[in-house]
């Protein structure tokens, strides 16, 4: 009787080695240069494989950026959630001020990723798109309202109002990493103070608004 033959145990291993080599080579390129100017010849070529192992992990291109995306997402939002729950986890620290501090670091560490990331869904016609960017506001969002200990069940307006903050979040460091009208010093000044300031001055005026 012949003896049944299993993959060797390194051959699962050389497969996600070589996936993460495709997809660490393509998000270099896709935050170098938009969308319609990078080709998965150009991507297989720089990756060291074939188009069709290529084609073989990832299936489109649409397909491989909307991976790129959720990887561009992550790492920077992931970051940013350890940095907030560690700094809420330090007994008597600032917070808020010290998870803001945190996320600057990540931001500035991962700058063309975090620009690239908060820009892929702008044009809004791509609903896989939105949706991964969506879920990754809502993740930061949860995060954020625990840590300023924000009741949402009783003032359930709190995630709007930490939502739209957000968007002011990634308006204001693009002022900063890409326009350079603003310094960090200066971004970290607006967004330890604005929400903060928000949440005292003016949410309690919004939920008493509610029924009107």
């Amino acid at each position: 009787m012949t003896a049944t033959k299993t993959a060797p145990r390194w051959s699962r291993l050389e497969h996600d080695e070589r996936r993460e080599q495709i997809l660490a080579t393509a998000r270099a390129l896709f935050t170098q240069r938009p969308y319609g100017a990078v080709s998965t010849i150009e991507i297989a070529e720089a990756a060291g494989v074939t188009r069709g192992l290529l084609h073989h992990y990832f299936g489109t291109k649409r397909s491989l950026y909307l991976e790129v995306v959720k990887d561009l997402v992550d790492s920077p939002v992931l970051s940013v959630l350890n940095a907030l729950t560690a700094a809420a986890s330090e007994e008597g620290a600032p917070t808020w001020e010290a998870g803001v501090a945190l996320w600057l670091d990540v931001v500035e560490a991962n700058e063309d990723a975090w620009l690239a990331a908060i820009s892929a869904g702008e044009t809004g016609s791509d609903r896989a798109m939105h949706d991964i960017l969506d879920e990754a506001r809502e993740r930061t969002a949860t995060q954020v309202i625990a840590v300023l200990g924000l009741d949402e069940k009783r003032v359930p307006e709190a995630r709007a109002l930490v939502r739209g903050f957000g968007g002011f979040a990634e308006e204001i460091t693009r002022e900063w990493l890409q326009r350079r009208r603003l310094t960090k010093e200066q971004v970290r000044l607006l967004l330890v103070g604005a929400l903060p300031g928000m949440v005292a001055g003016l949410l309690p005026e919004v939920v008493s608004a509610r029924g009107l």
